[in-house]
């Protein structure tokens, strides 16, 4: 197919692998594609797309490299992906489903160590079996971490679960020679830190003379007392205030093993609590830091808190609140339109009459970003460019929607056999729900395993249930799809509603992402703003022919993504160079060749002046000015 690329994918877990580790799996790749006779020898980077993902875990699926080569396979360019062995491209439990998709999108996988290639028949069973191989390396992996661990801590070593006020140590006096040497890393053990225990022992004291946590946070921030090896932001924060006042270690009672973490299918982690054999106190009085009446006083006075201010029974949990702007948004890019610099969210300001938009990190002195993006400019570039782009229905776009289509009619396809698992499966759960309801009558509400499973039972249920009442899945014969040329006329017109919206708008709906970058000229401190941004091809598509699908397609429709990277990125510059600003480059060139301020200023047509500061904004050097 035409436009598509071959990909070449490496990764490396950790960033203690050997860094020229990705270089290793490239070489190895191509070689093999070569031996496959699949590219030719001597390959140069013009005939093959690498991407590295370096220090990325293989259960993650948010990796740099692995998003980018979603996109390219979402949009259809990829013909050939290739890897040195299957792990490389994700341990998780998704790697089966990953290469089917690219498989339906038109490429061909190929792992050149492992032998798989899915043009062979029977590399369906090869890919899953290795699947369930790395998933179960990963979990055993887990376990030898745990069980070493485990070990340390009922020998009262450290296992890095120690908290503001410890320290870990190397027990052996020869640790530095042993680091060096291969085999096991020298033990470590633990002891108090008597820089941050004083700290610990005051917040105690104050908080027990009933200074609020909210200003013994604020005092510490104040006195610039350093966070501990853990701190990644400046100043202290109320919750690590109160999560130091409850912690039993500044005790001497040490528990350990309380959560677990999981993941899902997409590699995100969550912590669970652990079962109660697999958790661990130990009793360690030579790490005491606080004594036990003024520990006592502490957790009196913490109760009482929590009695008065805490969670109460039938209240709402409290929790970070969205930001109403994001919800209710007072300007077309307000939000949406984000800082080049340091990636925070720019909002509109208005000054003299003037919109813009700018960074708030850099009115407050803590981003660069100090280039402001005219907002009137700005948003009425993006209109235009966005109007013409979709009233043109670029190859990219066209792509896109031949891909919804194929997904669409696999759906359906699917629809019936996908209908009868869940009603199988849900008259299985309606079976286990009421065993386990006839267990607690019983008398079995005791057991918190038997709560938790019909809890399990009953969510997943629910969630079975909407999908057997989701419309379209009934009648798949029903499945209506427009032409090209239909949908084109269709999102142009919608494309046309864009100069005309409100806030928060279609133009919010149709950008993927939008990102300002401030354009400076050398010895300058503001220049103009150059925007980059993807359009949301999925939300433009759903959005413009949505409403004029039947229910059956609408369906079956693809969820359009809600920041998705889905097509190629376009540029505008809101503003340009200065005659100043184009000529200083030459005018650096002309003095360092002897040519006179006289004869510069008639070849550039700049007075004598804006010639020499232009000079002088670019060289930097100090030379009087010239005379008039």
């Amino acid at each position: 197919m035409s436009g598509q690329k071959s990909v070449v994918y490496c990764r490396t877990s950790s960033d203690m692998q050997r860094p020229e580790s990705c270089d290793d799996q490239e070489r190895e790749v191509l070689a093999g594609l070569v031996r496959a006779g699949l590219i030719r020898a001597g390959v140069s980077g013009d005939d093959i797309v690498v991407i590295h993902d370096e220090a990325e875990s293989g259960t993650k699926t948010e990796r740099d490299g692995f998003r980018r080569l979603c996109n390219m396979i979402n949009r259809g360019e990829v013909a050939i992906l290739a890897v040195d062995d299957q792990s490389r491209l994700t341990r998780a439990a998704n790697a089966f489903a990953f290469i089917q998709d690219l498989v339906f999108a038109g490429g061909r996988f190929l792992s050149t160590g492992e032998g798989i290639d899915t043009d062979t028949p029977g590399w369906e069973l090869k890919v899953q079996v290795l699947q369930l191989h790395h998933g179960q390396t990963v979990r055993d992996l887990r376990h030898r971490v745990r069980r070493g661990q485990h070990g340390r801590v009922e020998a009262d070593g450290s296992a890095g679960d120690f908290p503001y006020g410890f320290e870990s140590y190397y027990l052996d006096p020869d640790w530095a020679a042993q680091l060096k040497r291969r085999g096991p890393k020298p033990k470590k053990g633990l002891r108090v830190c008597e820089e941050e225990a004083v700290w610990v022992r005051r917040v105690f004291e104050w908080f027990v003379a009933g200074t609020s946590i909210g200003l013994i946070a604020r005092r510490l921030t104040a006195e610039k007392v350093a966070k501990g090896r853990r701190a990644s932001a400046p100043g202290w924060h109320p919750q690590q205030v109160r999560r130091m006042l409850a912690n039993e270690k500044y005790i001497g009672k040490w528990a350990w093993g309380r959560t677990e973490t999981i993941r899902d299918s997409k590699g995100r982690k969550k912590q669970t609590a652990a079962t109660a054999d697999r958790r661990i106190t130990r009793e360690r009085p030579s790490l005491r830091i606080i004594g036990q009446e003024l520990w006592d006083r502490a957790a009196a006075r913490l109760a009482s808190l929590g009695e008065k201010f805490g969670y109460q029974p039938g209240q709402r949990r409290r929790g970070p609140l969205p930001n109403p702007a994001d919800d209710h948004p007072k300007s077309p890019l307000g939000g949406t339109l984000v800082c080049g610099v340091c990636g925070a969210k720019m909002w509109l300001r208005q000054s003299n009459g003037r919109r813009y938009y700018a960074c708030p990190g850099a009115m407050k002195g803590l981003c660069d970003m100090t280039t402001r993006a005219p907002a009137d400019r700005a948003e009425r570039a993006l209109s235009e460019f966005l109007v013409d782009l979709l009233r043109g229905w670029p190859e990219w776009m066209q792509t896109l929607y031949r891909l919804t289509c194929d997904a669409i009619r696999a759906a359906a396809e699917q629809a019936p056999a996908e209908r009868e698992r869940d009603m199988r499966k849900a008259a299985e759960l309606e079976r286990q729900i009421h065993n386990l309801v006839s267990v607690l009558a019983d008398g079995g509400a005791a057991s918190p395993a038997i709560t938790a499973r019909l809890r399990e039972a009953e969510m997943e249920k629910a969630e079975i249930d909407r999908r057997l009442d989701k419309p379209g899945r009934n009648d798949p014969a029903k499945i209506f799809l427009p032409d090209e040329s239909w949908v084109a006329e269709r999102l142009g017109e919608w494309a046309g509603q864009i100069p005309h919206e409100g806030p928060g708008g279609i133009l919010r709906l149709a950008l993927a992402s939008a990102r300002a970058e401030p354009v400076i000229t050398p010895g300058k401190k503001r220049g103009f703003v150059r925007l980059r941004f993807r359009l949301n091809a999925w939300r433009a598509l759903a959005a413009a022919l949505g409403d004029a699908l039947p229910v059956e397609s609408c369906g079956l429709w693809p969820k359009p993504s809600a920041g998705g990277d889905d097509g190629p990125e376009f540029m505008i510059d809101l503003g340009e160079p200065t005659a100043m600003d184009r000529w200083a480059p030459q005018i650096v060139a002309w003095r360092a060749e002897g040519v006179t301020w006289e004869e510069i200023t008639r070849r550039t047509g700049l007075d004598l002046n804006r010639a020499f500061i232009a000079w002088k904004r670019l060289q930097g050097a100090d030379e009087a000015p010239p005379a008039a």
